[in-house]
């Protein structure tokens, strides 16, 4: 069963989430996410997918007026396509949507694009690659 909660950041949930992140998006790239800064989370709104104790996803979005950013969404690698990463989603864009917001964008691992157009989003310019994850990344986003 996979429940949806808020996380406060610098929780022992937070930390779960450094460590899911650093798992699935920067150990298999050979990058460490505890070489990054992430006190701008602190502002952030994170969700993550619980079952039980256990965390299965996160999802992190900031927010700038009306423009969410989607900055994180990351799902265990040994539970994908289980529809957990949707149900994150969908939860974060009906809370941008609740707070006024008028479109979510995010950068999106081109591995991720076919997920992404599937709840909505459109893919616009080239390629590019990111120094935090050097992998071929697209800019999508979703009008509310």
């Amino acid at each position: 069963m996979c429940v949806l909660k808020t996380i406060e950041y610098g929780s022992q949930q937070y930390a779960a989430t450094l460590k899911l992140r650093d798992k699935v998006m920067r150990k298999p790239l050979g990058k460490s996410i505890y070489d990054e800064d992430f006190s701008w989370e602190k502002d952030a709104e994170i969700v993550g997918a619980f079952d039980g104790e256990q965390l299965l996803g996160v999802g992190v979005m900031t927010n700038k007026d009306k423009d969410f950013k989607l900055e994180y969404l990351c799902v265990d690698s040994e539970i994908q396509s289980k529809g957990i990463g949707g149900t994150i989603l969908r939860f974060i864009l009906r809370l941008a949507k609740e707070k006024g917001g008028k479109k979510v964008y995010g950068d999106a691992r081109v591995s991720a694009k076919a997920f992404y157009e599937r709840e909505g989003f459109v893919a616009s310019g080239e390629t590019y690659l990111m120094d935090i994850a050097p992998v071929p990344h697209v800019y999508m986003k979703k009008i509310l």
